[in-house]
């Protein structure tokens, strides 16, 4: 029993000095995957431009810019799942704003619901009222949807089409796109502002 006791105890410790190993020897690079030092990298990610994702390797970590442009090949085809999942016709000519939730976490499990609340009535009522279209919610994981209110209808992610386009990792509390009549699109990736919805969406109709 006592050679048991210890030989758990040497392998607790032992697994102990591993994980302070892979810490002490984590490594950081820019989005240019350039190879930074730990204070260059913290202050860039402090600036809110930047976040974070796992490097090539478990102790990378790589930079990434918040916002991100470009244009999905199959615009008409990822249309038709959304239209099938949310069972309305979308309006291809419009721009389509998607608000993206990856799950719970504890970015998006605190915080004041009764505000979050009015500003997506906000939101709704603004996209309404200047474009004619209504945002889209799609969520990888229905936890911790709740707070947004139960007159927001959820859409499961269709075929992970929506995480596999714009969203590969879990960024905090949740994420946002916005589609033009072409294909072209702009995202947002972690927490957002509503505002930052209307900036963007206005920008991608003019």
């Amino acid at each position: 029993m006592k050679n048991l006791m210890l030989s758990t105890l040497t392998l607790f410790i032992l697994i102990l000095n591993t994980k302070a190993q892979e810490v002490k020897n984590i490594r950081y690079f820019d989005i240019d995957n350039k190879e930074i030092n730990k204070s260059v990298f913290d202050e860039k990610r402090s600036t809110n431009v930047f976040l974070d994702i796992p490097g090539d390797s478990s102790n990378h970590r790589k930079l990434i810019n918040r916002e991100e442009q470009g244009k999905i090949k199959d615009k008409t085809k990822l249309l038709l799942l959304l239209e099938t999942a949310s069972n309305k016709e979308i309006d291809s000519l419009k721009p389509i704003v998607i608000i993206y939730h990856p799950g719970q976490d504890s970015s998006n499990s605190t915080g004041n619901t009764d505000y979050i609340k009015a500003k997506h009535k906000e939101l709704k009522t603004a996209l309404l009222k200047q474009y004619k279209i209504k945002p889209i919610y799609i969520y990888a994981e229905i936890t911790g949807t709740g707070q947004y209110g139960s007159s927001i209808n959820w859409i499961k992610d269709p075929e992970q089409s929506i995480k596999k386009h714009f969203f590969k990792y879990h960024y905090p509390s949740g994420s946002f796109v916005v589609i033009d009549r072409n294909g072209n699109y702009v995202s947002y990736l972690g927490e957002y502002m509503t505002s930052a919805i209307l900036a963007v969406t206005k920008k991608m109709t003019e």
